[in-house]
């Protein structure tokens, strides 16, 4: 599971500012569960937001996502 601040969202990736600083890539694909308090979709996130990401982390440090979760509100 990862935990961040949505920093911003290209196409279908999401980025993310962890506690400690890090910045992690997160692939999403349309089969990617998005949950905005109710179910939403990728562009309903936005910058600031809190999310917790449930998925497989590759080698390279990015997620693919296989469901986002709002945490606490922007």
């Amino acid at each position: 599971m990862t935990v961040g601040t949505v920093t911003k969202v290209v196409g279908d990736t999401l980025y993310l500012r962890t506690s400690d600083g890090k910045t992690v890539k997160v692939k999403t694909t349309g089969t990617t569960k998005i949950s905005v308090t109710k179910d939403g979709k990728l562009r309903d996130l936005g910058s600031g937001a809190t999310v917790i990401v449930r998925g497989t982390t590759g080698k390279d440090g990015s997620v693919s996502a296989t469901t986002v979760n709002q945490g606490a509100g922007r």
